[in-house]
């Protein structure tokens, strides 16, 4: 029961043969020795708990995300995701989930036996498999050093289960109380914002941040279905420019997101976030009104603390049960409402959706089905062509929701822009890999591409067809959305800041693509070509003319 994980991972992990050979023996012979140090095994299986939990973990992840350790965002996640994500989650896992309880509550049951039984294990018993349990570890600590030697990738708190999930589990603590900490470690930062063109007339920002978004199931990206068919209309007249490789810089909103609102991307630090303000905080220095809608449910995060630094600030989860499901057409009655309050200021609003988020069921309204049948009875790889069929209505909905901010924004005859762009994308076992939703350790090209499009009133573009014309000339450049965002914007509205980089600002003729980047779970920034994507993964790069690495 103790060495089941590592006896899985052979078979999951994309390490050496010789890496997952050690990481069966040596865990093996330690565990055969601990077993050994009570005359009853049953009180040291209580004693070892901690690898039984993690054990029971990895197994599920496994299932889900077909490799991989246990990661830092993982055990993040169970203190920031909610009830119902994490109630619309386990109900797809329920064969992981049942297979755990079993295997562990048996052996939980098993071991309780054991210290009730009057009988005992020999000493002698005991000594002969101490030595044998001595003798597989020594084997497999020999194995671990010349694996050392011969393969300069190798660190055991990365490769060897539980050592690593152990790992990453205390360094979740500092992580966790780190972002706890953002407001006062923040608190002194300026970002000295001020507005170039004071004496303009109002003008309106709008950025929307989707969830789970993949760019290749919108029709606005080539996708055979008509999932987007208002977006591509608004193209097709000129309105709206779509950028054609865009990619995500991690495969977590937690992290995504506040890469998206802040310029810790284009610093090449994460960490840099912990004391810097983000977007929505320089328009408010250079003047501008600042509000920020949410139909997700508040966590803790980045991105709470980044979306409370507007003047009005509205969670619509906040009053509503932990079950409630509200679609996200509900943020476009509040920017309706907004717009009123602030008629004739410089606005800048941000809107952070709920999208395409699993159950995909629960995303679009009944009346907007359009590809049917959806009736899975969970999510399974035989599923598939229901999941997807959900999936699209989601995109088909998000395709609704976005043009409707777009007609309310452009009904107030203000120069006004919005820029559209989700947080990540999702597997919906798309190959034979048979891998299901996001956020795993290890991404997937379809985790990365997501949708960036920009559209501006003709107001907007008739004052400032220099800058429109610049967006339209970088539409097929690579992009990476958490590097570019924040300083597009200001850029588009002319404001000046000390974070501010022309060489990032889409809208600049100084733009000059980055070298992509992907955040890794301990907040490492490494290439795409060593970030663990899979030949399968560079074959979607080069099929959808993507730039890689």
């Amino acid at each position: 029961m103790l060495i089941l994980p590592n006896i899985f991972m052979i078979f999951t992990e994309s390490t050496t043969l010789f890496t997952r050979i050690i990481n069966v023996i040596l865990p093996l012979g330690l565990f055969w020795m601990a077993l050994t140090l009570k005359d009853k095994p049953g009180k040291m299986f209580w004693w070892l708990f901690w690898f039984i939990f993690v054990n029971a973990f990895q197994i599920v992840l496994l299932y889900l995300f077909g490799e991989s350790p246990i990661a830092v965002d993982m055990f993040l996640n169970v203190v920031t995701t909610n009830f119902t994500e994490a109630d619309e989650l386990l109900i797809q896992l329920y064969p992981a989930v049942i297979f755990v309880v079993v295997i562990y509550v048996t052996g939980m049951v098993l071991a309780v036996m054991s210290i009730r039984n009057r009988k005992t294990l020999h000493f002698a018993f005991r000594h002969n498999q101490r030595i044998v349990g001595a003798a597989i570890a020594f084997i497999g600590l020999i194995l671990l050093g010349i694996n050392y030697f011969i393969n300069p990738r190798f660190a055991i708190q990365d490769d060897i289960f539980p050592i690593n999930g152990t790992y990453n589990f205390l360094l979740s603590f500092p992580r966790y109380f780190h972002s706890a900490r953002y407001p006062a470690t923040s608190r002194e930062f300026t970002h000295n914002a001020s507005d170039t063109r004071p004496d303009s007339i109002p003008e309106i920002y709008i950025l929307v941040v989707g969830e789970t978004t993949k760019a290749d199931n919108m029709s606005l990206y080539g996708y055979s279905r008509p999932t987007t068919p208002r977006l591509d209309a608004l193209r097709d007249s000129s309105q709206l420019l779509v950028f054609t490789d865009a990619i995500t810089m991690s495969n977590t909103t937690h992290k995504s997101v506040p890469m998206i609102l802040t310029a810790a991307a284009s610093q090449n630090s994460f960490d840099s976030l912990y004391h810097q303000k983000g977007l929505i905080n320089a328009f408010y220095e250079a003047g501008y009104a600042t509000v920020y809608l949410s139909n997700q449910r508040r966590n803790g995060s980045f991105i709470d603390y980044l979306g409370s630094e507007a003047e009005d600030v509205e969670f619509i989860k906040d009053s509503v049960p932990m079950t409630a499901n509200i679609l996200d057409i509900e943020l476009v009655k509040l920017l309706k409402s907004q717009l009123d309050i602030h008629s004739g200021h410089k606005l800048l609003v941000v809107m952070h959706c709920y999208g395409s988020h699993f159950d995909y069921r629960d995303r679009c309204p009944e009346s907007m089905v359009k590809f049917k049948p959806i009736d899975y009875p969970s999510a399974m790889a035989s599923q598939r062509n229901k999941l997807v069929n959900a999936y699209d209505n989601t995109i088909y909905y998000t395709d609704y929701m976005v043009s409707q901010i777009i007609n309310t924004v452009e009904q107030c005859n203000i120069p006004a822009v919005m820029l559209y762009t989700s947080d990540h994308g999702e597997d919906i076992y798309d190959d034979s890999r048979g891998r299901f939703l996001h956020a795993s350790p290890i991404p997937t090209y379809y985790h990365l591409r997501v949708p960036y499009v920009i559209w501006a009133s003709p107001q907007w573009r008739e004052l400032h067809g220099d800058k429109w014309n610049t967006l339209a000339s970088h539409t097929t450049q690579s992009i990476s959305t958490g590097m570019v965002t924040f300083h597009t914007l200001l850029d588009l509205a002319g404001i000046s800041a000390n974070l501010f980089k022309q060489e990032d600002a889409l809208g600049n003729t100084a733009f000059k693509p980055s070298q992509r980047l992907y955040i890794n779970d301990h907040n490492e920034f490494r290439t795409l070509d060593n970030c663990g994507l899979k030949a399968i993964d560079i074959e979607q790069f080069k099929k959808h003319n993507i730039k890689y690495p």
